[in-house]
């Protein structure tokens, strides 16, 4: 069953306009200690265009009716919509991971892994995302196995709690999230600048909370898109290329700050639950650096994210950095 689902994810992304994969890891900030690792493999199928369904494909058009169905939404003919799925995976582990087993004055052992669905309506200033996630938290995410075997690749101690990680628990979720280009340069000494800004809800029983951002970005011939990196593994908006094609090399630097309002956490709750010091906070706070590589259709982005504790008990931040690739088939 696992060898066809990865093949029909394979066989999808070979068709999709565009392809992404995104990593998170704190080993590029020489820590190895709560959200420890992130990774997504993202598509985005760019033929859909508007609702009349010209050339769109039957998972794009299955998306889009099913979005028009939603209470209070109604698709806009005059923008372009187009459908994506993702598959992405985190590992969190407490600070210490010499320790076999459970430390209750620290973060829990938990792995959780999500496909997601989500359908973008939008034109050259803003855009409307919808999506919606089904995951499974516990050993079936593979999150222990992927560490272990990464620790393995890089040399590092192997982590020895997973056996102690929080139990199976089935998820879904929905988010909906409006995004736009609030202001935009294209003279000022020779570069471009651009200012984004975003909001969001997100409600199920993983994660239910309110969040938003604006990030600013300076460069020379970069990818016109919409430069999102918030929430977590969920920032394929930023695939949305305003101009289709792009030629010639380019750069960009970007900066920004995101802010969370945390209502519910799986995780966390259920950590609490079993006895963990796991008081989590409600305002969360993150701020981004970003540096972006351009090559006709390629993209890179090389970054770095400090966090707000997660918890009140956590008195310090956490700090991680990754990178992003993407490809315009």
């Amino acid at each position: 069953m696992k060898k066809r689902f990865l093949f029909f994810l394979f066989s999808v992304a070979l068709n999709a306009d565009q392809f992404s994969f995104l990593l998170y890891n704190d080993f590029f900030a020489g820590t190895d200690k709560h959200f420890t690792n992130g990774m997504s493999l993202s598509w985005i199928d760019d033929t859909c265009g508007s609702v009349d369904k010209n050339n769109s494909n039957s998972y794009s058009n299955f998306m889009l009716d099913a979005v028009n169905t939603l209470p209070l939404t109604l698709m806009d003919s005059s923008k372009q919509h187009n459908a994506g799925i993702s598959l992405s995976q985190i590992a969190i582990t407490p600070t210490d991971i010499s320790i076999s087993t459970p430390q209750y004055n620290d973060m829990p052992y938990a792995g959780y892994l999500a496909l997601a669905f989500y359908m973008f309506e939008w034109d050259k200033k803003n855009f409307r995302e919808y999506r919606m996630e089904v995951g499974v938290v516990g050993k079936e995410s593979g999150a222990g196995f992927v560490q272990k075997a990464f620790h393995r690749l890089i040399g590092n101690s192997e982590p020895k709690g997973w056996d102690t990680q929080i139990g199976t628990q089935y998820t879904a979720n929905a988010l909906i999230r409006y995004g736009e280009k609030s202001w935009e340069s294209h003279d000022i000494n020779g570069l471009t600048m651009d200012w984004f800004n975003h909001f969001g809800l997100q409600a199920g029983n993983f994660v239910t909370d309110i969040f938003g951002g604006t990030i600013i970005r300076i460069g020379n011939n970069y990818i016109e898109n919409f430069n999102l990196h918030y929430p977590y593994l969920k920032e394929e908006a930023s695939l949305l290329r305003l101009d289709k094609k792009h030629h010639g090399f380019g750069w960009s630097f970007s900066a920004g700050i995101n802010t969370e309002l945390l209502a519910y956490s799986y995780i966390l709750d259920e950590a609490k639950k079993e006895g963990y010091s796991a008081d989590k906070n409600i305002l969360n706070i993150a701020i981004y650096a970003g540096a972006d590589l351009y090559y006709e259709a390629h993209k890179i982005t090389f970054f770095y994210q400090t966090q707000s504790p997660y918890t009140n008990q956590q008195t310090d931040m956490d700090i991680f950095g990754g990178l992003i690739y993407a490809f315009q088939f």
